[in-house]
């Protein structure tokens, strides 16, 4: 792969920051290895983070699900972001939002350090409680939210995924033959989960839609929409408790 102007320019200076091999760098860029393993960091939102190839490199359509957040959420409440990763999601929300508290959940311990680390670089560890485990095991029997958010793995394992991409964790990639699986585990308990007005909040494949529709009705949550990004693609599913 070609390696773009700007990102020489953040090679350079992150290799004079730290006294790195450019070339070296530069070659391991054009072999594809994601730009965010190489210098360690990601902005995303209006925080910056700590990256490793223990975890997904986050996405700008990530970045406008934290946006489409903030427009509804009240002034406090309690949060859960499902399968935190990084902590990009919780991390931008809670920096964002000072008067909630918010709970994240992660079945891997390397993800689950890391967002840890994130939050206490930006300062925000005591509006964050991190716990260790698969969606909802994680979690106490009865506890419920205002807020539910997750970008959970979503490619089916036969598609197609860019080179970069493969280099990153296939835990937080690949849900099943058909990307659904899970959504397939979220979302039976999402509707017993959120407090009466919630909100539910979740990450998608583009070609989803309806699947993830029909799951979402059989769940309860009959008011299911989904939501584009801003390329004009379905990115996004929306549920509120009423």
């Amino acid at each position: 792969m070609t390696v773009s102007e700007r990102e020489e320019l953040w090679l350079k200076e992150f290799a004079a920051k730290t006294g790195g091999d450019l070339a070296e760098l530069l070659e391991k860029r054009k072999a594809g290895v994601p730009l965010a393993y190489l210098i360690g960091s990601q902005p995303f939102h209006e925080i910056e983070l700590k990256i490793t190839p223990d975890v997904l490199v986050p996405r700008p359509e990530t970045e406008e699900l934290v946006e489409r957040v903030l427009k509804e959420a009240k002034e406090e409440g309690r949060g859960l972001d499902l399968g935190c990763g990084s902590g990009a999601i919780v991390l931008a929300l809670s920096k964002a939002l000072p008067k909630w508290r918010f709970t994240a959940t992660d079945v891997s311990i390397e993800a689950l350090s890391l967002a840890e680390e994130n939050a206490r670089l930006l300062g925000l560890s005591d509006r964050v409680n991190f716990l260790l485990g698969s969606w909802w095991d994680a979690l106490p029997e009865g506890d419920v939210f205002d807020l539910i958010v997750t970008n959970p793995p979503y490619v089916g394992t036969d598609e197609e995924i860019d080179a970069g991409a493969m280099r990153e964790p296939k835990i937080a990639l690949f849900a099943g033959p058909d990307g659904l699986d899970a959504y397939r585990a979220i979302l039976p308990e999402v509707a017993s989960r959120l407090k009466e007005g919630g909100l539910f909040f979740g990450e998608c494949g583009p070609f989803h839609g309806s699947a993830l529709l029909a799951l979402a009705k059989e769940a309860g949550l009959a008011n299911a929409m989904i939501l584009k990004d801003y390329s004009g693609r379905d990115r996004f599913i929306r549920a509120q408790k009423v």
